[in-house]
């Protein structure tokens, strides 16, 4: 019986010696459960380095091994790994470790660490900052906070949302023809430089468009048939035309419009070769268009008509001008003349290509009574070569027969030239 008893006694104690053991050698080799024991001290504590723990990465979450036993996956050829690929494999699981083992450093002795940078981890971040105010390490120095090299700012509005748009292009073209006094084919020496400058500000917002442009031609041209000036005038004609729409309830592409157009010269220009007779000066003679009620169909960016059935036309050229005032449509005790009618405005832009655009208008102003026709009809090709050169080919005809010395005929004016073009916005 005695024997028994002490067989019985030796069991137990045997077995509660092999699980303390147990136990110690599991938590020993734990790899990312960290348990300290209550027999750690603030002393020792004091000795162990302190690791910051900058922020989590969504790659942090996710499995380090796959799944096993996956079937459905496609078999991919062996393909022996270079030793970058081996590096790079190996340092990302160590990085992914080291993550994982502050992570938990971080949960369960939270006094170890300086936190900062987890404002998206408010949850996590506030319960660690609260266990950590019970604790007080000394001997260790906060580490200073670096400054970001940007500051994050609201995100700007779009521009092609904004209600106002600026655009515009800028053209020096130039074209020389130069023969010595003995070719045989004759000729004569003449050089030519053509300016142009095109400007838009359109609004556009809450069924409202209002447009404004800006369209200015200026050429000059020198040659030794004139004798009497060195430099002559050969385009000048300053464009400037506004447009004030709202919206119908009819079609987001129809608009009740009202337009004003003012064409004028800038320059002096005179009639012949050898010739001092003025053709045209500053405000002489001077065209300004009214239309006052009529529709504005808007197709799209590129294509338009608008029709104002009543409109109004005014000539006009300044009282000591020495521009002949038959040539400008009235007689010499005049300076103005009105005529009514209406005004059919079409204007299209084809795209061709990235390096070819073609621009056509067409304005024609008609008096009610069929006396007055002023037709201007112009189309443009653009060429362009690079980002800064181009060639450009016009073909305009005009009609108007408001001049009273002579019959009216069509006038046609063709240009090429080459040169510098920028397009800004």
């Amino acid at each position: 019986m005695r024997r028994g008893l002490f067989h019985f006694r030796a069991i137990i104690f045997f077995t509660f010696l092999f699980s303390f053991f147990q136990v110690k050698a599991d938590k020993e080799a734990s790899l990312f459960q960290l348990d300290f024991s209550d027999s750690i001290t603030m002393s020792t504590s004091r000795q162990l380095p302190v690791i910051v723990f900058d922020s989590m990465r969504a790659i942090d979450l996710v499995p380090l091994s796959l799944p096993y036993e996956i079937t459905y996956w496609k078999a991919m050829p062996a393909r022996k790994k270079t030793s970058l690929e081996i590096a790079y494999d190996s340092m990302m699981i160590h990085d992914k470790l080291t993550r994982r083992s502050v992570y938990n450093i971080a949960v369960s002795r939270p006094d170890l660490i300086d936190f900062y940078g987890l404002q998206q981890f408010d949850e996590t971040l506030n319960s660690i900052k609260g266990g950590r105010k019970e604790f007080h390490v000394e001997g260790v120095e906060e580490p200073e906070l670096i400054p970001m090299p940007f500051t994050l700012e609201q995100p700007k509005k779009s521009k092609e949302n904004a209600p106002w748009s600026f655009k515009g292009n800028l053209s020096l073209q130039f074209s020389q023809y130069y023969v010595t006094d003995n070719w045989e084919k004759g000729g004569t020496p003449n050089a030519t430089f053509l300016s142009i400058l095109e400007y838009s500000i359109h609004y556009e917002k809450n069924r409202w468009l209002w447009e404004n442009d800006i369209e200015a031609e200026i050429g000059f041209y020198n040659t030794d048939i004139d004798t009497v000036h060195a430099i002559r005038v050969n385009s000048d004609e300053i464009r400037v035309p506004t447009r004030l729409g709202y919206q119908t309830s009819m079609s987001k592409k129809l608009y009740y419009s009202t337009h004003i157009v003012l064409k004028t010269p800038l320059l002096k220009s005179y009639t012949k070769t050898n010739s001092k007779e003025v053709s045209a000066s500053f405000l002489s003679p001077s065209k300004l268009y009214f239309g006052i009620i009529g529709l504005d169909y808007k197709h799209n960016k590129h294509t338009r008509l608008s029709i104002y059935p009543w409109s109004y036309k005014l000539i006009f050229v300044l009282p000591n001008s020495e521009v002949d005032h038959l040539k400008s449509g009235f007689d010499s005790t005049q300076c103005h003349r009105w005529f009514s009618g209406y005004i059919i405005q079409t204007s299209l832009n084809w795209r061709l290509s990235k390096e070819i655009q073609i621009t056509s208008s067409f304005d024609l102003f008609n008096s009610y009574n069929f006396k007055h026709i002023d037709l201007d009809w112009k189309t443009i090709g653009k060429f362009n070569i690079n980002r800064f050169l181009s060639t450009r080919l016009s073909l305009q005809m005009i009609f108007d027969n408001a001049r009273i010395d002579k019959k009216s005929k069509i006038q046609i004016k063709e240009q090429l030239s080459f040169g510098f073009s920028y397009n800004f916005h």
